[in-house]
């Protein structure tokens, strides 16, 4: 499955770099909601692997360019809050896929129903615009301002070509290069930020995905649980709007891997079985990945806003998959529990939280600065 969504995610990331945003978005899309459906009937466990793996490429195709829209297409204001309150639905789509498990108690209907919901993104094509600054960004100017004139009139405001014209110049000089992956290696400042951001992710995806595994030790009914994280991870990714706003990207995460690695410590700290359903525990383990929820989002749009237009769904893609490696070891990390050293999932995640504080200081805050369009203008910060 983590696979899939990397391969996905690198496939279909580079294709929306070259042809736009929109129609690599739309056919993750249709992959993810057919492949739902397929899945649903698989007779045996390798088939329905195989099914679900393609399910899992488009899943990568939809996680990457859809936030990478959200970027896109808004400005001002809403550059932090829309990108952030992306993160809302997976917090909630836990909540509800929790509700649907426990009411269908049959594997078969519930991957029905969550491809007849998938299934329904597909009339986005009606709605979702191509984004302005990558044809813009691109040489597409005519194309641009068709998409900017009905954005102005959705809105009620005048169009105008002024900021439009003032950007020709640099779209002209840079109309056809979209850089690699690979590109970003080339200089030192975007080595280092891609370097630093790629360990930051696979920290945060290993510390997300073990924790969430380890929880299991804690107890309790696994609907509950599931539902339990899921509207955590909402919270605290509403919580991010209002931090990341006002103390900037780089401090956000900063802030919420403190607390992270806080509860990792008390979680070490408070015994087991020492109070009345073993509270304290659950108190701090809530927190804790409250805390992993709201690092997510800021992290995400930490990442997207220091990678060009040209290359920023590779680029997002690129350092997100070290997270999905991270998700494959963290069911290693979890069966280490009391064979190395008691505890040995919490310890590792406690000092890999304290790590990211210092991996992100080296990092420039991309508050209030401009969306980099092109490698020369990222290499600027």
């Amino acid at each position: 499955m983590m696979w899939g969504i990397v391969i996905g995610g690198i496939i279909f990331g580079v294709l929306a770099d070259k042809y736009g945003r929109k129609t690599p978005l739309m056919i993750s899309v249709l992959i993810q909601g057919v492949a739902s459906y397929v899945a649903s009937f698989m007779p045996d466990y390798w088939s329905f692997l195989a099914v679900w793996f393609i399910l899992a490429l488009g899943s990568g195709g939809v996680g990457i360019i859809s936030f990478v829209i959200c970027m896109e297409v808004v400005s001002g204001k809403y550059r932090t809050t829309v990108p952030v309150l992306y993160q809302l639905p997976f917090g909630l789509g836990n909540a509800i896929m929790a509700g649907l498990a426990y009411w269908l108690r049959d594997w078969r209907k519930l991957e029905f129903t969550l491809a007849t919901l998938s299934s329904l993104f597909i009339f986005y094509w009606f709605w979702i615009p191509e984004s302005p600054r990558w044809l813009l960004a691109t040489g597409q100017i005519e194309k641009a301002m068709v998409v900017l004139k009905e954005a102005a009139q959705q809105n009620g405001k005048c169009y105008t070509m002024r900021q439009l014209k003032q950007l020709m110049p640099k779209v002209k000089s840079q109309k056809r290069r979209e850089p690699g992956f690979l590109a970003f290696f080339r200089s030192r400042n975007m080595r280092l930020k891609t370097f630093l951001l790629s360990i930051n992710w696979f920290f945060t995806g290993l510390a997300f995905y073990t924790f969430s595994q380890y929880l299991g030790s804690i107890g309790g009914d696994i609907f509950v649980a599931v539902s339990w994280t899921g509207i955590i991870s909402t919270l605290g990714a509403i919580t991010c709007v209002f931090i990341v706003t006002k103390m900037g990207r780089k401090t956000t995460v900063g802030i919420y891997q403190l607390i992270t690695a806080i509860c990792f410590i008390m979680l070490l700290v408070v015994p087991k079985d020492s109070f009345a359903n073993n509270w304290p525990r659950l108190l701090f383990a809530g927190i804790g990945f409250a805390g992993m929820a709201g690092s997510i989002p800021a992290l995400y749009l930490f990442s997207g806003e220091l990678f060009p237009t040209l290359g920023r769904n590779v680029g997002i893609s690129g350092v997100t998959t070290f997270a999905r490696i991270a998700s494959m070891i963290a069911p290693a990390v979890v069966s280490l529990d009391n064979i190395i050293i008691t505890d040995f999932p919490l310890i590792l995640l406690a000092f890999t939280s304290f790590a990211q504080i210092l991996l992100l200081l080296p990092l420039p805050e991309t508050k209030d600065k401009p969306i980099p369009d092109t490698l020369e203008q990222a290499e600027l910060f």
